[in-house]
């Protein structure tokens, strides 16, 4: 061992941690930041309040999976929409509509239950806008990352943005049930709607100096789509990024949301067990985050991926085994802490790939088949745990995790995430200090 270098790698990592949080020295992308935190946390309100609604009028699980899919597939059918839409206009203008929109459904849940409407149709209905508005939403709010962070910065402030949503999954869920328990989910959907003044609040505020070009002609949502999947597959390290992220919401998101079987079945823990796990996959997530946002440096992000890989395989053979709920709780920490380092790998090296004037519509692409893979796989896991048990799902997904790490490590296949291939136009245009004079305004 050479001397000193034990120190040396403690100082690096030092270092790198310290450069991640650099990225809260930029002003819009603290307000960016704060701002998502809050609207996440009252959105989680809303999310537990909607399934506990239909369950409450339906006694039905299946009527719960309704909704839960009539929110899905409108939020993936919306995504082409939302990415051609965050490519022609502002994405900054793009936010302030959908998150109003959101805002506006939300008070359209609170009316409802206030107005004494107990129909589970009435309810369904409206999960279905919320899908709409939220696949509307998510290409601008990945693409405008971009925007108001510095290219060197990328991973760090991707990072922090997943990091962020994590810590509103650990803190929004407790809130929100203790909030429905006292004062009934008309309330959680008003906390849900007063929420988004924060993050509205925050893009009012920034100041950004961009250019905006937008494209010729009239748009073409479904044929722009279509465009930026074939531009998407023939870049290897983007085709990669998306195929993976394809088999990370089949097999581990689906896990998370199935879990609820190894807390209630498994160790007979109830709803306060799924909660905690769920809360235990947050924290493994936000405890990653500092450590992969100041890694960018370090290693590769075919390293990164390859070891969230592994990781989230850990994680799901850890709980399929588990003699105690402890146990499992540590494979829940180990699977967020998996996905945190996935989705900001994969989505940092699509951003630093594409072409500015496709960024939008390619996240689009990306995210449509995580969101389409879900439940997907939820359907199949689901129906295996049904046939066996959820020890026995949770050893086959893991086993499938080694394959599909083992396969793409094979080759070299992950390799391709560490290029800059891309014609990047850089998009982040510095920001415009309230304590100097502003330029005209052009998004």
């Amino acid at each position: 061992m050479v001397p000193g270098a034990d120190r040396l790698d403690l100082v690096t990592a030092t270092e790198g941690l310290r450069e991640s949080f650099s990225v809260f020295r930029l002003r819009n992308y603290r307000l960016f930041w704060f701002g998502g935190l809050t609207s996440n946390i009252g959105r989680w309100f809303q999310t537990l309040a909607i399934p506990l609604v239909v369950f409450d009028l339906t006694d039905s699980a299946g009527w719960v999976g309704f909704a839960g899919f009539a929110q899905i597939l409108p939020m993936a059918l919306m995504g082409p929409y939302g990415g051609a839409i965050a490519d022609r206009y502002p994405r900054r203008k793009v936010l302030l509509v959908t998150q109003t929109l959101q805002a506006f459904v939300a008070l359209g849940l609170m009316t409802l239950w206030f107005s004494g409407v107990r129909s589970p149709g009435a309810y369904v209905a409206v999960s279905a806008l919320v899908g709409m508005t939220a696949g509307l939403n998510l290409p601008a709010w990945q693409a405008i990352v971009s925007e108001i962070v510095p290219r060197e910065q990328l991973l760090a402030g991707i990072t922090l943005n997943s990091a962020q949503f994590n810590a509103s999954r650990m803190i929004g869920p407790a809130l929100g049930g203790a909030a429905i328990a006292w004062f009934g989910p008309g309330w959680a959907f008003f906390v849900n709607a007063i929420s988004y003044s924060a993050v509205l609040t925050g893009l009012a505020l920034m100041r950004l100096d961009i250019v905006h070009r937008r494209p010729e002609g009239r748009m073409r949502p479904l044929h722009e789509f279509a465009g930026a999947a074939r531009y998407a597959f023939r870049s290897e390290g983007i085709r990669t990024a998306i195929l993976t992220v394809s088999m990370i919401g089949f097999f581990g998101l689906s896990l998370q949301t199935l879990s609820v079987t190894v807390a209630e079945d498994v160790f007979d823990q109830g709803e306060r067990g799924f909660g905690l796990l769920l809360s235990f996959v947050g924290l493994g997530a936000v405890s990653m985050s500092p450590i992969i946002a100041g890694a960018a440096q370090r290693f590769r992000r075919s390293q990164l991926q390859q070891t969230a890989l592994v990781l989230y395989a850990m994680g799901a053979l850890v709980i399929a085994v588990a003699p105690v709920f402890a146990v499992a709780l540590a494979g829940g920490f180990m699977m967020g802490a998996a996905h945190l380092t996935s989705a900001s790998t994969l989505n940092t090296a699509i951003q630093l790939q594409v072409d500015e004037s496709a960024r939008a519509k390619v996240l689009a692409v990306y995210l449509s088949m995580l969101t389409a893979s879900n439940p997907i796989g939820q359907l199949i896991l689901g129906q295996l745990i049904d046939r066996t048990d959820p020890r026995f799902a949770y050893g086959v997904a893991g086993g499938a995790f080694l394959v599909i790490a083992g396969f793409l490590a094979v080759g070299g296949r992950l390799e391709g995430l560490d290029t800059d291939a891309g014609e990047i136009t850089e998009a982040y245009g510095g920001e415009v200090q309230p304590t100097t004079p502003a330029p005209p305004r052009r998004d």
